[in-house]
């Protein structure tokens, strides 16, 4: 059963994601998942069977385009089609809020899952800056 994510479900949304061998970035902040779920631009689902959470899928609207941040699924239950459920139930949530672009950064080994879902490399060169550990928080305002 797909449903949305609620903050009730973080525990077992961060052992999900600790369940995969280097999904978990230690350089996030302790607090990304409360920050994402509480977002009213978040859509953030869950994939339940029985009483465990064995799917995660997590996209941003930001206006003119979202953005999918995460999709996981535990280790066991891959490839029985909940990623790909995840995904379509994604798409259409974003669709529905008039978006009418996602991106999303992927690992490189699950790359041919997303074109076989009909996700293409952009015709933009994405760049990348990794920022220092002891800047300020990107929600803390500025002084000065």
């Amino acid at each position: 059963m797909i449903r949305a994510a609620g903050t009730n479900d973080i525990i077992d949304i961060r052992a999900l994601m600790n369940s995969v061998v280097r999904f978990w970035d230690k350089t996030w902040r302790p607090d990304v998942l409360e920050r994402a779920l509480g977002s009213r631009d978040t859509i953030a689902l869950v994939h339940q069977d029985g009483q465990a959470i064995d799917g995660f899928a997590c996209a941003h609207d930001i206006g003119f385009r979202a953005y999918l941040s995460e999709l996981i699924v535990a280790p066991q239950a891959q490839r029985r089609g909940i990623g790909s459920r995840l995904l379509e139930e994604i798409e259409r949530r974003v669709e529905e809020r008039s978006c009418s672009l996602i991106f999303g950064d992927v690992w490189q080994d699950s790359e041919a899952f997303y074109r076989a879902h009909g996700w293409t490399p952009p015709s933009v060169v994405l760049l990348r800056k990794r920022l220092s550990r002891g800047a300020a928080r990107c929600s803390e305002p500025v002084s000065g």
